[in-house]
């Protein structure tokens, strides 16, 4: 009885799990986890790596863009100021020439026929160029005509052309300034276009021929220097290049405005370099080395994580300097454009009055002929100082280009603007630049136009000729000013 007594009592002991076989169980558990992370993860890492190398592609092809705006801006203020009389020297021309840089150069007249030369050509006097010279047809539709490597019709030696027109008294007339194929400042860009120690970056024309490489190559086009990569090229604007000695990557982007297009190749080992190695094989050990397991995973996820925050942040600068100017730290001309689209529009959505303002320094060029381009650059940092001092909030603001300024004031009445424009010349007026000759401050001139259906590129044209017109008025209250000697 007793003995039943005790068997009845007695409850069964649960059977306990082993702890290894848990700790085994989760560990497992936690590696596959941690190994799908690793995969997905490498793999968002190649891509950023992919979406950062194209994204280069883009801002190096636009940096070429701007520069070739710049030049051909230096070209319609140099034929403004020297080539609207009636009769153009070529003595006058070969000024413009010289100051340009370019080994020629030549002028059509309103009807697009050979106005002059330089050097003088008596064979071109007369004769319509246009039919067969693309950039100077675009030239003359208002827009900026960029040729490819042609041989120059004035010198006769291979050479890239930029062709704009200006307008005059006597009609609109259109310059074209011939540049060498090898004379070009764009060596500068080409070479600073990626920072990989193993690289090939291409600047060609529309034709395949080499406008500028790094590094330099022998060789007139890109079919000769590397034939795998133009196959490459024609197929998509970025990827592998079959064929390649080494596994290499590519990304191409065309230069706007022009059929130009920048091609740039790094081999894999160089561009995956951050991704690769002995880190993908990481969570292959880790399932071996249970004893490492902590410190490896600390270390791999440390590495992960920072390869991706570094290459997202890379990503957000090269796009935050895509659409800033590297001086002044303002919007540059692309932005500019970008913003003034959206509030053009918005203006015509909601029948509210949008300003723009155009702003012009007064004898810069003075200034860096006679203090150097430091000064120039202190003079534009500190009008970019006035414009954040004297502008609302809500206004858009940055470098147009050279020693320009776009100003965009939504919801702005022609008032406003004015009012505007009369603050930003006060607060130029009261910065004192003794050491560089501007001790009663910064002179500017300031175009406004004000509409509500008004297009962004008429906005703008009204502001710059409201800008012009308000220079010339300025020069004609000053002094007469010395003949230029010929």
């Amino acid at each position: 009885m007793t003995d039943m007594s005790v068997d009845a009592g007695r409850r069964p002991r649960p059977r306990r799990s082993s702890p290894t076989l848990l700790a085994s169980l989760a560990l497992l558990i936690l590696l596959g986890v941690l190994a799908v992370g690793i995969v997905l993860t490498q793999q968002q890492a190649k891509s950023h790596v992919q979406s950062s190398f194209a994204l280069r592609g883009t801002a190096s092809a636009q940096a070429v863009s701007t520069y070739l705006n710049e030049q051909a801006s230096r070209e319609r203020e140099a034929a403004n100021r020297y080539l609207a009389s009636p009769r153009v020297s070529p003595t006058s021309l070969a000024i413009v020439a010289t100051t340009l840089g370019s080994a020629g150069a030549l002028v059509l007249d309103d009807s697009g026929h050979v106005l002059a030369t330089a050097p003088a050509t008596a064979r071109l006097q007369g004769q319509l160029l246009a039919p067969n010279l693309p950039d100077l047809g675009v030239a003359e539709q208002g827009q900026v005509g960029v040729s490819g490597i042609v041989t120059s019709p004035v010198t006769g030696i291979s050479a890239t052309s930029i062709a704009v027109s200006f307008h005059t008294p006597h009609g609109t007339r259109v310059i074209s300034a011939d540049y060498p194929a090898s004379g070009l400042a764009l060596d500068a860009l080409v070479d600073h276009a990626i920072s990989y120690p193993q690289h090939e970056v291409y600047l060609t024309d529309g034709h395949g021929q080499i406008i500028a490489a790094s590094p330099k190559v022998f060789g007139s086009t890109l079919g000769a220097a590397d034939p795998w990569l133009v196959t490459a090229a024609r197929q998509s604007s970025n990827g592998p290049v079959p064929g390649a000695t080494t596994p290499t990557t590519f990304t191409a982007a065309g230069v706007p405005g022009t059929t130009w297009r920048m091609l740039i190749a790094v081999p894999n080992s160089r561009l995956y370099a951050s991704i690769a190695g002995w880190t993908r094989y990481i969570p292959w050990v880790i399932f071996g080395l249970v004893t490492m397991l902590g410190v490896l995973i600390v270390v791999l996820f440390a590495r992960l994580l920072a390869d991706r925050a570094r290459l997202s942040a890379l990503s957000r600068r090269m796009e935050r300097n895509a659409q800033t100017d590297s001086l002044t730290g303002l919007y540059n001309r692309r932005a500019l454009t970008e913003h003034l689209t959206r509030a053009a529009a918005r203006a015509r959505r909601h029948e509210e009055p949008l300003s723009v303002l155009m702003i012009d320094l007064d004898r810069f060029k003075q200034t860096n002929d006679t203090y150097g381009h430091d000064a120039g650059d202190q003079v534009l940092c500190t009008v970019a100082d006035c414009l954040r001092e004297a502008l609302r909030t809500e206004d858009v603001y940055g470098r147009w280009g050279g020693d320009e300024f776009l100003v965009v004031l939504p919801h702005t009445e022609a008032e406003g603007a004015s009012a505007a424009a009369e603050r930003l010349r006060a607060a130029a007026r009261g910065v004192e630049l003794s050491e560089i000759g501007l001790a009663d401050g910064i002179s500017l001139c300031v175009g406004t136009a004000t509409g509500v259906h008004t297009s962004p590129h008429d906005l703008v044209g009204e502001a710059d000729a409201a800008l012009y017109e308000q220079k010339g008025a300025r020069r004609e209250s000053q002094a007469p000013v010395r003949a230029l000697s010929t």
